[in-house]
């Protein structure tokens, strides 16, 4: 019923523009004679050594919570870094680093990095081109048909991937479905930027067709491998991007409901729930039926290193992990009350000087906050405890708002085997189809029963009181906000804030201010106050974001010198 891979099942091949391929043997991963052999005349002369091809396109699908100091909610309000010295996205945009130079770029500790590499233009572009590589050897082999029928479908839709990066972060790039070669195509291989519609026609078009390549999310021959599910999630994802106010002005309704219809048809394909929403992130949440597009860690073998570099810096005075991902304020605000309503709601019963006190499960579940435990530990962050209260003089690499990540960081494992956990990175899951749905339905037609039961399922895993309960006559506009807050909390760590803030086109609001944090202090004779600070240490610049040109990133000009048809995106 899923969608996953390993990267224990995947031997990595580094696809050279002539089309020569070397191979990488690890611990007989796959029971395939004479790996180091495989190249351009015997890449597609098997399923086997095919399929090697494919996983090492698989393998080049992001996950940008391994292996950083600085991952994509960083980008956005939800978290940021212990580091000064990171905190890419501020310092490149405050620094006016977001540049035709050098496309995303920061200071870490002292020299100018590129941002993730999964965000770059020729990252990207080079996954592409594996992926056509791909298509165009399995078209022209002589393998079984039922076989080229289904990894061509998987290709497609690993195309798609990469390619609504490109278009979701530089509003589109040239659109390129075959392995150019200079060679044999001369200059035709510099090819113009298509407009932002036609990358969409095109991405509808690619998993509309992959789709019915694929076998439904059920059966042992799809087990590891991508399914119809997950091609019609990313189609109803980018159908919902495509319908937001960033690139839909006119509020044309067709388009949320073609992103509603999509995400229907996902949610009739038996995926569910999983019951435990903590549990999720951990290996205890393994192989569940929730899971559509994810990659499976195996612990000392390939594991995941998410508990080292996001986890809290210390846990009692055990100190655990760099602290990479310290959430907001303005996050844990958007954590419900146990009644099920917003801290701002008449009769929530929120009480600032008791911030932490009936709130939803989710929150404990997801943040380390003072008075919370990790691991059976206390996690200290009140003024005094030495360990992780606020600290913005980079000093402890603690937090610089008093919180830590909690969701998703395996405790079970040895504190120094960072890459040992065996849990579970989720690219799209059931519970955001759920989402996906509500809020293009909402917008379409308005609040109607549907919209509700899929919120409520959300909520009811969550064990949170439903929508259904706590606003049963919502307005169009109140649900829309409580949809957004939803979506917020339950996809909180998980990479999704961003595209979300671009195309509600709330980035110039939400990323235009001090970010904060909870100054704990406590009380003579037993209790704490609670003061809200701002998080930026001294002498830092405060967050910007410049609506005129940061919707979208530069292409660099290393790349745009590459390419003489290219177009720079404007005001860059």
């Amino acid at each position: 019923m899923k969608t996953f891979y390993n990267k224990n099942t995947i031997v990595k091949l580094i696809i050279f523009s002539g089309l020569v391929f070397s191979a990488c043997k690890k611990d007989n991963f796959l029971n395939v004679d004479n790996l180091s052999s495989v190249s351009s005349s015997t890449a597609f002369a098997t399923q086997n050594a095919a399929d090697l091809v494919l996983n090492d396109i698989y393998y080049a699908l992001p996950d940008e919570y391994n292996s950083v100091f600085d991952p994509f909610d960083n980008w956005t309000d939800n978290s940021m870094t212990g580091f000064s010295w990171s905190n890419s996205a501020n310092q490149a945009r405050t620094k006016s680093t977001i540049n035709s130079n050098t496309g995303f770029s920061y200071n870490w500790g002292g020299g100018t990095q590129k941002a993730t590499s999964w965000l770059n233009w020729d990252y990207l572009y080079g996954a592409i081109r594996k992926c056509n590589v791909f298509i165009a050897g399995l078209q022209a082999s002589s393998l079984d048909d039922t076989y080229k029928s289904q990894r061509l479908g998987e290709a497609k839709v690993l195309r798609a991937y990469f390619y609504h990066i490109v278009w979701m972060l530089y509003g589109g790039g040239p659109i390129i479905t075959k392995p150019d070669s200079r060679a044999e195509d001369g200059d035709s291989i510099y090819h113009k930027r298509a407009t932002f519609d036609e990358n969409y026609t095109f991405l509808e078009k690619e998993l509309t067709d992959a789709a019915e390549l694929l076998p439904d999310n059920s059966g042992n021959n799809s087990a590891g491998r991508i399914t119809k599910g997950a091609a019609l999630t990313l189609k109803g994802w980018i159908e919902l991007f495509y319908a937001s106010p960033l690139y839909n002005t006119s509020n044309d309704l067709t388009r949320w409901a073609a992103a509603a219809a999509t995400n229907k048809a996902v949610m009739e394909m038996g995926y569910s729930l999983y019951p435990k929403y903590d549990e999720l992130f951990l290996t205890t949440g393994n192989n569940n039926n929730e899971g559509i597009l994810y990659r499976e860690y195996l612990g000392l073998k390939e594991g995941s290193t998410i508990a080292g570099y996001q986890g809290p810096a210390y846990a009692g005075k055990v100190w655990l992990s760099w602290g990479g991902s310290t959430p907001t304020q303005e996050l844990v605000n958007d954590y419900a009350m146990a009644n099920g309503k917003a801290i701002t709601d008449a009769g929530s019963g929120y009480d600032p000087n008791n911030p932490y006190a009936n709130r939803e499960p989710r929150f404990k579940e997801s943040i380390l906050y003072n008075g919370n435990t990790f691991n059976g530990l206390p996690y200290l962050s009140a003024v005094g405890s030495g360990f992780n209260e606020i600290d913005l003089s980079d000093a402890t690499d603690a937090t610089n708002t008093g919180y830590a990540m909690k969701k998703g960081i395996d405790t079970t494992i040895n504190i120094f085997q960072w890459g040992a956990s065996s849990q579970t990175y989720y690219y799209f899951r059931y519970a955001e189809v759920l989402l996906n749905y509500a809020e293009a339905q909402n917008e379409a037609s308005g609040p109607d029963a549907s919209v509700y039961d899929a919120m409520d399922q959300v909520r009811t895993r969550a064990g949170v009181p439903t929508f259904s309960e706590v606003y049963p006559n919502a307005s169009q506009t109140e649900m829309r906000q409580a949809i957004r807050r939803e979506r917020r909390v339950e996809l909180a760590f998980e990479g999704k804030r961003y595209f979300d803030l671009l195309r509600w086109k709330t980035a110039e609001v939400n990323l235009n201010h001090v970010m904060h944090g909870m100054k704990v202090t406590p009380v003579t004779g037993g209790g704490y106050t609670y003061q809200i600070v701002n998080a930026i240490p001294p002498g830092s610049p405060q967050w910007s974001f410049d609506p005129s040109k940061n919707y979208l990133l530069p292409i660099p000009l290393s790349i745009m010198g590459q390419n003489p048809q290219l177009t720079q995106n404007p005001n860059y």
